[in-house]
């Protein structure tokens, strides 16, 4: 099985301005998802799917990696979905000649996974019938229990049920935007969001978190200073 691994880094971000090259405890933030990457067993190539003239610095002088094509602006918006920048990827590579069965997408924002993880996301793929391995945390926001959803005024549960103890409900999951294993003819087919065979794999929530706001940043900065 031939994987490609994706790191997509934009150029523009709102919630955290310049953070794909922001440095976190003096490593960019891009440098913790590279890493991984480079560790990780079974992966052929890694891509990094870019706009920004300084990722593309960081990844080619500080950590030795080709980067294969500057993204292209329409696929660089703030509208743009992650769907499209893999299949731009995937294109990209078969143009050369270089077909791949699966996708590792390791967004840089999740810069607390470990590499055993993505090595155990990689093996469960191997072996299960998917489309796709995805990292989630359990969550204590249950839509059994007190999640509601509002109509005509009112407010009800988003899942109607007789639950008095959160204990009891159904365990709910948060896909925390850590780790994906995407197969390629799925992807080619369908959108992340409508594919039926996905499969967890769950990590703890010390190890989920996902750098989207400042203060995001600010916890991330926190934990890593008790290290």
């Amino acid at each position: 099985m031939k994987i490609l691994c994706i790191i997509p880094a934009r150029r523009d971000s709102k919630g955290i301005p310049g953070k794909n090259w922001k440095l976190l405890n003096n490593v960019p933030l891009i440098g913790y998802s590279i890493d991984v990457a480079k560790q990780a067993t079974g992966i052929d190539e890694i891509c990094i799917s870019t706009n920004s003239e300084q990722v593309i610095e960081i990844a080619t002088n500080k950590y030795e990696l080709s980067v294969p094509f500057v993204r292209p602006e329409e696929i660089s918006l703030d509208t743009t979905s992650s769907h499209d920048v893999l299949i731009h990827a995937i294109e990209y590579y078969e143009s050369k000649g270089m077909v791949f069965d699966a996708i590792l997408l390791l967004q840089p924002t999740s810069p607390f996974r470990k590499v055993e993880f993505i090595n155990e996301c990689i093996e469960l793929f191997k072996k299960s019938d998917c489309d796709m391995v995805v990292s989630v945390c359990e969550t204590p926001l249950n839509p059994y229990y007190n999640l509601y959803n509002e109509t005509d005024g009112f407010i009800h549960r988003s899942i109607p049920s007789n639950f008095t103890r959160r204990q009891d409900c159904p365990k709910t999951y948060l896909v925390n935007g850590s780790i994906y294993v995407i197969s390629v003819n799925s992807l080619k087919s369908q959108q992340l969001h409508e594919m039926k065979k996905v499969i967890k794999y769950e990590m703890s929530e010390e190890f989920s978190l996902d750098l989207d706001t400042l203060n995001d940043w600010e916890k991330a900065e926190i934990i890593l200073s008790k290290l």
